[in-house]
């Protein structure tokens, strides 16, 4: 932190340096010199102020991309996280503070302290988890993030010093992973089946609106997605798009843009309820239950 602190102070005299020998050589006439240090001391000077000014707005306004804890959610100790956290399995959304962005993600935690996790931008991690003083502390590498966790039913948040949810997900058991035996639709299939036609179903990780109507074009790679707080209701609506590949002999539906999706495939499978929606490694994303 302090090599942090000590760089951006040195950063910020030579902006200001640059500034006041600019501002001189205007003042002389010398437009050369005005012009060539001026450029960096706007330059250095914005690099530092985007830095900083986004922070420190959030400190004092909040995030205005996270929502609080809402009241009601019980705050989790350590005997709490313990108990939930050994041998748990978590389905959710991530939000990404770099790309200030949502994805869905899971993650594995086992009762020697470890834990693994990969989310739907294809990043994959593990490390060690810790309860220490009512946080959840998850180490990669030399990095040691802490999140006090609040449970609200089926759900849990953990949230930042703000008390803003970060991360959201619930418990998923092992329900939720696609028999190994089960064969994916094809991509001849699939060519049948999704173009000019609508998949609805419940998504199976945490959100909020989780029953969606996908009406996917026959004409264009266009999908435009339906969600609502119960089947057939009414709510919001986002447009993305979609494509059918062979990936490693393996018909597979790409979506992107929609659903907390930036860019992934998926791979259509026969179930009980009608199809799953499943990603790598036998994860159900969503179940379809109507396609019509």
């Amino acid at each position: 932190m302090w090599i942090g602190i000590l760089v951006l102070i040195t950063f910020s005299f030579c902006a200001v340096a640059c500034l006041v020998i600019s501002i001189r050589g205007a003042m002389r006439r010398q437009w050369h010199v005005f012009v060539a240090l001026l450029i960096p001391a706007l330059a250095i000077g914005g690099t530092i102020f985007d830095m900083v000014a986004k922070p420190l707005s959030y400190e004092i306004f909040g995030n205005p991309h996270l929502e609080d804890v809402p009241e009601g959610a019980k705050p989790l100790t350590d005997d709490d996280l313990i108990a939930n956290y050994n041998g748990m399995s978590v389905f959710g959304l991530e939000y990404l503070e770099d790309t200030e962005e949502f994805v869905t993600f899971d993650e594995t935690y086992n009762d020697q302290g470890g834990f693994k996790g990969r989310n739907s931008n294809g990043s994959k991690w593990s490390g060690g988890w810790d309860p220490i003083e009512n946080q959840l502390c998850t180490t990669l590498g030399q990095e040691t993030a802490c999140y006090d966790v609040f449970q609200d039913g089926d759900f849990f948040y953990e949230a930042n010093h703000r008390n803003e949810i970060v991360n959201r997900y619930r418990a998923v058991p092992y329900a939720m992973e696609s028999p190994k035996e089960a064969v994916a639709l094809s991509e001849a299939t699939l060519g049948i089946v999704v173009p000019g036609h609508t998949l609805s179903g419940e998504l199976q990780q945490y959100m909020d609106e989780p029953y969606f109507s996908a009406s996917f074009a026959a004409d264009s790679d266009v999908v435009t997605v339906a969600r609502s707080n119960e089947a057939g209701g009414s709510g919001s609506e986002e447009t993305g798009t979609y494509r059918i590949e062979l990936v490693e002999e393996i018909g597979k539906l790409c979506l992107a843009g929609v659903m907390y999706i930036p860019d992934e495939c998926f791979t259509l499978v026969p179930s009980a309820n009608g199809f799953d929606l499943v990603r790598e490694k036998g994860r159900v994303v969503a179940i379809v239950t109507t396609l019509e």
